[in-house]
């Protein structure tokens, strides 16, 4: 006898059951079921790799409870940044806090094995820089950087630019305060406060300069509640924080002090980057309660035994993003600075006030400028292959790649792109379209390169940190793997590719074909060692049959049995048994019309053996 049903191999069968057993762990885990037709975002090789898109890929399960751990994280953060800084506000550096752990540091410093074990590290680094600069290229790129707009500038120059935004809000303040209990004006501030306008970072030693030579009330601490604070926040500074905090960068940063200066410098640029309050006031704080609190979100999923290391390695893989935004922004204007090779030092820093006039003309309609400017650009930037021109040098065949991607590199940028010359209304808005477009697809790439690149570079050594110190949650991992990987195979299935390249599969969906079954060779009526009942030799008859043994089994649970929705409907129907079809499939939604009609015909067989079992 014959059926119209499809026939399936034990190769499509076992593809069948992958595809259930990857169907319940998508089921398991919502994050990889919001895309049915893509692979998982949590997949992309860029949001895997940047922790910020990573982040946003997996959104926490309850929003009110990411939303309240966000909330008390910023509190707990603003209440450290206050302890901090409230003696800094009031008091002078030698009676804070950090003055005594330099004291400590430097007491214990004095030992010889200390101080050999530091001087081994300050021969280490003079050994790289001699090496840097034997070779043009390394040269060229630690010591001629290009130059962005306001804001990557701020950002490159660190703790300085922060603190140097933060004066002229200080200054700002002082000045509104004074006028409001005096009466009167107080005027010197001015003119900094006009010199420094939006590039504060210029301007920093400037600054402190002034704040450090004026009769102004340097303790008095003055608040304010911003707009975001919602009335609760209040931020407070003083002018002689700004001066304390001037100490500690300079503590870091400048060579040749103690090491006690050193980490008491190195301890307050800790302390930024844990509360990313101290340089630039608590406005970021909030954002980085919300990486705290997807960090928490990210722990409570975690393994048991790994919460603790899985939140640590993602709190540092998130801080990574705040706390090297400077070093990520002075990367990205060393390597627009390798197109100044083959120019000297000199030659460079004169390039740049040269554009900086040219627009400045360009702005002005000042025709005779902006051409005298333009071609001391082109002598300056006059590098050619065969000749040496004054202060320029040669360049070598190899190092025209380099020069070629210092160019593209820092294509489109503000500082060093030149703006078309104002002329006439209807001119100049033509001749801004393309200036236009050059800037906007500059932009565009150097955040790509930021995101895709830079950023996770970054967040990788963090993490390794993290790792190192906090120990790495490998099960936690494994089990996150597992994950991305059952997202991926389900959508291969989905698509109709294979599970395995190597062993192409047959389509599940197939035309109908004509089943034959192979003649079977029908055992014998094995008879009983004694005279028994019709029931024991059929079931002597049917335990021989493997189908039959299966339908005579009376321990077979209820649930293990296929109701089709005739059955659930409790329709009955009377047609000739299809003969044994072979191995049973798993019904899943992904079967076709054909594989239901198998699922009834299987039923009808199971009933016919289980009433001719009682015959």
């Amino acid at each position: 006898m014959s059926q119209n049903i499809p026939s399936y191999n034990p190769a499509q069968i076992q593809q069948i059951q992958q595809l259930q057993q990857l169907q319940q762990a998508q089921a398991q885990n919502a994050n990889f079921t919001a895309m049915p037709n893509a692979a998982p975002i949590a997949d992309k090789g860029v949001v895997q790799n940047n922790p910020i898109l990573n982040a946003a890929a997996n959104t926490p399960d309850n929003p009110l409870t990411f939303l309240a751990a966000a909330g008390i994280s910023s509190a707990a953060l603003m209440a450290i940044n206050n302890f901090i800084n409230n003696p800094l506000q009031t008091k002078n550096y030698d009676e804070t806090f950090f003055k005594k752990v330099e004291t400590f540091i430097d007491k214990y410093a004095s030992n010889h094995k200390i101080q050999n074990g530091l001087n081994t590290l300050k021969n280490w680094g003079n050994s790289i820089k001699n090496t840097a600069n034997k070779s043009e290229i390394l040269r060229t790129l630690f010591q001629k950087p290009g130059v962005g707009g306001s804001q990557v500038q701020s950002q490159a120059a660190g703790a300085k630019g922060h603190l140097a935004n933060r004066a002229i809000e200080t200054m700002k303040k002082y000045k509104e305060y004074y006028q409001k209990t005096t009466g009167a004006e107080f005027k010197e501030f001015d003119a900094i406060l006009n010199k420094a306008g939006k590039e504060s970072y210029k301007y920093y030693d400037d600054i402190m300069s002034a704040i450090r030579n004026s009769s102004a009330d340097l303790t008095k601490v003055m608040g304010k509640k911003p707009w975001w604070g919602l009335g609760l926040v209040k931020n407070k500074v003083s002018l002689q924080e700004i001066l304390n905090k001037d100490i500690l960068i300079k503590n870091y940063k400048t060579a040749g002090t103690s090491i006690g200066k050193k980490t008491a410098g190195y301890l307050m640029r800790s302390i930024e980057c844990l509360t990313n309050g101290m340089f630039s006031g608590k406005g970021q704080v909030l954002i980085q309660a919300l990486m705290i609190a997807q960090s928490a979100n990210e722990a409570s999923k975690a393994e048991k035994g790994e919460k603790f290391s899985t939140f640590m390695a993602s709190f540092a893989e998130l801080m990574s993003f705040l706390a090297t935004m400077g070093i990520q922004m002075r990367v990205v204007n060393h390597l627009a600075g390798l197109k100044h090779i083959g120019m000297s030092k000199e030659n460079v820093t004169k390039l740049h006030e040269a554009i900086e006039k040219a627009n400045q003309a360009a702005k002005a309609g000042n025709h005779t400028e902006y051409a005298r400017q333009l071609n001391i650009i082109d002598k300056l930037k006059d590098v050619s292959k065969t000749t040496t021109t004054a202060g320029n040098t040669a360049l070598k065949w190899y190092q025209k790649p380099v020069k070629w991607f210092g160019k593209l590199m820092s294509f489109g940028r503000v500082k060093e792109t030149i703006k078309p010359l104002k002329t006439g209304k209807f001119a100049t808005n033509m001749a801004k379209i393309p200036y236009g477009l050059k800037v906007g697809l500059g932009y565009a790439g150097r955040v790509a390169l930021l995101m895709g690149v830079i950023i996770p570079v970054f967040s990788g050594i963090a993490k390794k940190i993290s790792y190192a110190i906090f120990g790495k949650p490998t099960k936690t991992l494994e089990k996150q793997k597992q994950m991305e990987e059952a997202g991926e195979n389900t959508n291969q299935i989905q698509d109709g590719q294979p599970l395995q390249p190597e062993q192409q599969v047959q389509p599940l969906h197939q035309p109908q074909q004509t089943y034959q079954q192979p003649a079977q060779q029908v055992q014998p009526l094995q008879q009983p060692a004694q005279p028994g009942s019709l029931y024991q030799q059929l079931n002597n008859r049917y335990q021989n049959n493997p189908m039959g043994a299966q339908a005579m089994s009376t321990t077979t649970p209820a649930a293990t049995i296929m109701r089709t929705p005739e059955q659930n409907a409790g329709i009955t129907r009377s047609y000739i048994p299809s003969p044994i079809l072979g191995v049973e499939n798993s019904i899943t939604p992904a079967m076709t019309r054909s594989a239901e009609i198998d699922a009834v015909l299987r039923q009808a067989d199971l009933a016919e053996a289980q009433a001719q079992k009682y015959l």
